[in-house]
């Protein structure tokens, strides 16, 4: 860090580190990136420096640490709507780091998905530099291989895609990683994993990731960035090192407010190149994207996720509206727990030695068992009344296929295994005993009176259930059977009448139920296709063949045949 010194900058009087120009005026960091892009970059193409665009420059490569001037970010995020002209602040990016920072032999590298959406920046920062003379005489294209080296071969720019080959040894200065929401097989986390790690060893790296909202499973690695910076900027997650920025509309007013998201305030909170702030973006653009939403229900998914910025539940419109499903955590939100404990649950919602009902969904490797206790309305001493139907979920994986199966789900289920929102069992399949261990424990912590399940998979455990004086009940999995209950599942998350604690497997689970009809407009939950389809919904499945035998006990109003009762 020789060039800087601490001092007061001559352009913006900052006191802090600064660099001494040729013309012996004082310079911070912000403002040589500044400068840079509004003096250099931009002029020959006509374009401006807009307000978001120097804010984040300004804060990546002018936030320094006080001791030595070293640029204090080495990871950053930042979320815009599509459209508002990110590719060229970004495609700016490696032309600066290549050409100003004080990085030997710097490396700078922009990765994406697919090879075409890599090219994306490429072609930006390539447009930057034909357009201007004097950065001709210091770059060369390549535009066959999508690189820009330094014509004195003291650094490159090069592009990565997932795609592609990926290589081993790199040592990024700069990595540009773009849309990350798209980032989804395991080549893609492999991807990130070299380049990196390939970072370690530079003095002053920086690893950037820009992306527009995804959909909440569809990609891990997207959404634990996306979770990680939302933390940093609500407070409460501090980091010195990771620089979070996010454009969108605000998801409480979202949630309350039914007709925010049509609102002209919701679109300038996402597009930060919208004409209100002094930016290009015509807000009767992103209001053409809106009317079609409008008019074609299955298009507002698409116009929040990419004009408002708003990440979705689920990659498809979902059955489960998530916003009223997440209402129903009945006082509890056990995502905000760090370990699950199930006897705090039930002891916060009195429900031992309540009358219960239970449902089984069994598998033995590639979804989950789930079992979920079924626990209609109760009344009892003052304050202890419950209004709702209350479901206490528990899963299980076996322990040697939990990594395999978070790739294939793109869910955190290894973080879930630790806070004991699944359990496992030891080996390659699940061991059904355990299962059987936990319906004995409910008939000792509630008044168990029937345990409902589908035979596949569980009839010998049924069996020896029956044998120990449990009520099983064999619920065939058709329309017939099942049609009232998952009705009556629907009904009453949107009506308030259910709780279940936020679970953050169910919730998943919940996000992905998709559903068949009959003719007769009897409906059921139909169940992913095993081995490609990242969704899961067992919790669901075992909760609709619970209340199946619940709802005839509690309401005496609808007869069902075809239910065989063993023991």
């Amino acid at each position: 860090m020789a060039p800087y010194r601490p001092e007061t900058c001559a352009y913006c009087a900052a006191e802090t580190w600064c660099e001494i120009r040729a013309n012996g005026r004082p310079q911070c960091r912000a403002c040589k990136v500044e400068r840079f892009f509004s003096h250099v970059l931009y002029p020959p193409l006509g374009y401006k420096l807009l307000g978001w665009h120097r804010e984040i420059l300004r804060d990546l490569y002018g936030t320094v640490q006080p001791a030595n001037g070293l640029r204090r970010y080495r990871h950053g995020y930042v979320s815009v709507a599509k459209q508002n002209g990110k590719s060229f602040l970004f495609g700016g990016l490696p032309l600066y780091h290549l050409l100003m920072e004080d990085e030997i032999n710097p490396e700078a590298y922009g990765c994406a998905a697919a090879k075409d959406q890599a090219g994306i920046v490429f072609k930006a920062a390539a447009r930057l530099v034909t357009a201007n003379s004097a950065l001709r005489s210091r770059f060369k294209l390549l535009e066959s291989t999508k690189r820009i080296v330094r014509r004195d071969g003291g650094g490159y720019y090069a592009v990565l895609s997932v795609d592609g080959d990926l290589q081993d040894g790199i040592r990024p200065s700069l990595l540009l990683r773009d849309e990350v929401h798209r980032w989804k097989t395991m080549r893609a986390e492999t991807l990130y994993d070299v380049v990196t790690k390939g970072q370690i060893s530079r003095n002053e790296p920086l690893d950037l990731g820009i992306t527009t909202a995804g959909a909440e499973y569809e990609s891990p690695l997207w959404f634990r960035e996306y979770e990680h910076s939302k933390r940093i900027l609500d407070g409460t997650l501090k980091s010195e090192s990771h620089y979070a920025c996010i454009y969108e509309a605000d998801s409480k007013k979202l949630e309350s407010d039914p007709e925010y998201w049509k609102s002209r305030e919701a679109r300038v909170a996402a597009n930060p190149s919208h004409e209100d702030l002094g930016g290009f973006l015509k807000d009767a653009a992103i209001a053409g994207e809106l009317e079609k939403a409008l008019v074609q229900p299955s298009e507002r998914s698409k116009y929040l996720r990419y004009h408002l910025n708003t990440p979705l539940k689920m990659q498809e419109d979902p059955v489960i509206d998530m916003t009223k499903w997440l209402a129903c955590g009945g006082g509890q939100d056990l995502r905000n727990w760090d370990r699950y404990d199930v006897d705090r649950l039930i002891h916060r919602w009195k429900l031992a030695g309540r009358r219960c009902w239970v449902g089984v969904d069994a598998s033995w490797t590639t979804d989950l068992t789930s079992v979920v206790f079924i626990f209609p309305p109760f009344a009892g001493q003052p304050g202890f009344e419950s209004q709702q139907w209350t479901l206490l979920p528990f899963f299980w994986l076996p322990q040697q296929r939990v990594p395999d199966l978070e790739r294939i789900c793109r869910v955190p289920l290894l973080e879930w295994v630790r806070q004991r929102f699944i359990e496992t069992t030891p080996g390659e399949i699940i061991d059904q005993r355990a299962v059987v261990d936990r319906i004995l424990w409910g008939r000792e912590m509630f008044d168990l009176q029937e345990v409902s399940y589908d035979r596949c998979n569980f009839r010998s455990e049924a069996l020896s259930l029956a044998e120990r004086g449990i009520q099983m009940v064999e619920v065939t999995q058709t329309f017939l059977f099942l049609s009232y209950a998952t009705k009556f599942l629907l009904g009453s998350y949107v009506a308030g009448t259910l709780r279940h604690g936020n679970h953050p497997v169910m919730n998943w689970m919940a996000s992905c139920l998709q559903l068949q009809y009959d003719h007769k407009d009897n409906c059921q939950p139909t169940k992913p296709e095993r081995g490609k389809s990242s969704k899961r919904i067992d919790g669901i499945q075992a909760t609709v063949t619970g209340l199946v035998r619940a709802l005839v006990s509690e309401e005496k109003k609808v007869a069902y045949t075809g239910l065989r009762s063993v023991g």
